[in-house]
């Protein structure tokens, strides 16, 4: 796991397992998705410190929320139906259950969209968030749309 990944997860709420299927998502990711990936991100209750990551009654157990962003020349449907299997072996892989983790994949029309509307989910995902990748991604889309 690179330093600046440790970093950005300094602030989450995750057990060291849960770091480690973090950082192997986030690398696979860049390796399919190269320059197309614009960010990854971590939000929810895990990003805002709040989860409390020794939980093991899997009705308490807060989930490790992720959400990436791609370029608009990405179908990202189509990247979600190559991502979740991935999900699940790296969760496999490092011995704990897939069902806790959520990887929600948008482009970043999607997102300027979904920020153009106030969107409740987005809003809630831009004031939680950690940058895992990329950036924060937030004025530059309203920028790029503006200038087309």
């Amino acid at each position: 796991m690179a330093a600046s990944l440790d970093s950005a997860l300094s602030e989450a709420a995750l057990t060291h397992g849960e770091r480690r299927v973090v950082g192997r998502l986030l690398e696979r990711l860049r390796r399919e998705l190269d320059k197309d990936l614009r960010a990854v991100w971590l939000y929810g209750s895990r990003a805002r410190g709040e989860a409390d990551p020794s939980e093991t009654d899997p009705d308490r157990r807060s989930d490790v929320d992720l959400l990436a962003i791609v370029e608009p020349s990405r179908d990202a449907r189509q990247v979600t139906w190559w991502a979740l299997p991935m999900v699940e072996e790296e969760a496999d892989a490092a011995g704990d259950s897939p069902v806790y983790y959520s990887l929600r994949i948008f482009d970043t029309e999607w997102l300027c969209g979904r920020r153009e509307i106030h969107s409740f989910f987005v809003q809630e995902v831009d004031r939680d968030k950690l940058v895992l990748y990329g950036d924060a991604l937030d004025g530059s889309l309203a920028d790029r749309k503006s200038a087309a």
